[in-house]
């Protein structure tokens, strides 16, 4: 291995290895302990808010590893041979496995004893297994058989078949006109379906009206946003909530979508027309989020907005997978997209022809061609 590539293999060890031990710190902060320690002489509610930060501080570390990963080290990556190139893929998987968080566990536990040794006051008195984090269910929430869509006699659709499970981001990437969108507002019932089906937490939705479907719990944010220039920011963001009628929940989530977005609540009684094209996607995703969706449809929420509003955008994406809301993402920025999806479908001609996980797909030498441009 060359000299440069055993930097980055050392430099990427060392940035997992130190994101698996604040993750891991936060698990131990949240358990239980046998007696009061100097942690713990905070309220639990500022212990736990802290926790909470540093393990969102965490997840966001991981994901900016991995996506910089995939981003700026594919050109050194591609001068490599292959035996070297194996070697760097072996130590970016190494760092990630359950070993690598055991490695950091143990380092972690060694540490604290060494601390609490040279302390009158415990710290940690009875070292307790780091708290499980919950996955994301393995429960199908979406499933699409062999869906057709036309429109007249233009086929938009031909058979395509995914599955998106319960709190997980799914990631749809492809070309201009492969039937993303057209995908998206079918599932909606904004586009009706010509074969095929569509079975929403085991219903069959496919020919539900669009309304309906949204009181089941799917909402969309399309494509160009589609806000309501002429009314308020509040104004939209009451819209979104139309099948509530409890004005008292409806005014929570309304605080709700102000703490998540502040520019909005800066905003609020400016006509939504007036706003930026970044403030614009935030105003749309805070729309569809008042209707409490179990499954939110992105339709590509980065077009037209400049780098740091993308990253924006992108961070305001993690956040909500965060908070478990399943999330089937349509987006052109196959990069960005693949980089923090937990599963990832590829379209072409309106079928579904490449699936996986998204570190999957960013490493498929088809994707990476035809996508990434690498």
């Amino acid at each position: 291995m060359t000299e440069a590539a055993q930097i980055i293999r050392d430099a990427h060890r060392g940035m997992w290895r130190l994101a698996n031990v604040l993750s891991i710190l936060s698990d131990r902060l949240r358990a239980p302990v046998a007696q009061p320690c100097r942690l713990k002489k905070a309220s639990r509610g500022t212990l736990g808010t802290f926790c909470a930060k540093l393990k969102s501080h965490t997840k966001l570390m991981q994901q900016r590893i991995a996506r910089e990963w995939a981003m700026f080290f594919a050109a050194p990556r591609s001068a490599l041979g292959d035996t070297q190139s194996e070697q760097l893929n072996a130590a970016t998987q190494t760092e990630q496995d359950s070993a690598s968080r055991a490695a950091a566990h143990q380092q972690l536990g060694a540490l604290i004893s060494q601390i609490d040794e040279s302390t009158p006051m415990q710290i940690e008195p009875q070292l307790q297994p780091a708290a499980t984090v919950s996955a994301p269910s393995d429960t199908t929430l979406l499933e699409i058989r062999g869906l057709y869509s036309h429109y007249g006699r233009i086929a938009a659709l031909h058979g395509a078949s995914l599955t998106v499970r319960t709190g997980r981001l799914v990631a749809l990437v492809g070309a201009n006109g492969a039937g993303k969108t057209t995908l998206l507002r079918t599932i909606s019932g904004v586009q009706k379906a010509t074969g095929g089906s569509i079975f929403f937490d085991g219903r069959d939705i496919t020919n539900m009206r669009a309304d309906k479907r949204v009181r089941l719990g799917i909402c969309q944010v399309p494509e160009g946003r589609q806000i309501f220039g002429p009314l308020s920011v509040a104004d939209n963001l009451r819209l979104g909530a139309f099948t509530g009628n409890d004005e008292k929940y409806i005014a929570k989530d309304l605080r709700r979508m102000y703490e998540m977005f502040p520019i909005l609540h800066e905003k609020a009684h400016e006509p939504a027309g007036t706003l930026s094209g970044g403030q614009q996607q935030m105003l749309a995703i805070a729309r569809a989020l008042m209707g409490q969706p179990r499954l939110l449809l992105l339709d590509e929420p980065s077009m037209g907005l400049a780098p740091l509003l993308v990253e924006e955008i992108f961070r305001t994406i993690e956040n909500l997978r965060r908070q478990s809301i399943t999330i089937l993402l349509v987006e052109q920025n196959a990069q960005a997209a693949l980089a923090i999806a937990d599963d990832a479908y590829v379209m072409e001609m309106g079928k579904i022809v490449i699936a996986g996980s998204g570190r999957e797909l960013l490493a498929d030498e088809r994707v990476r061609e035809a996508y990434l441009g690498v």
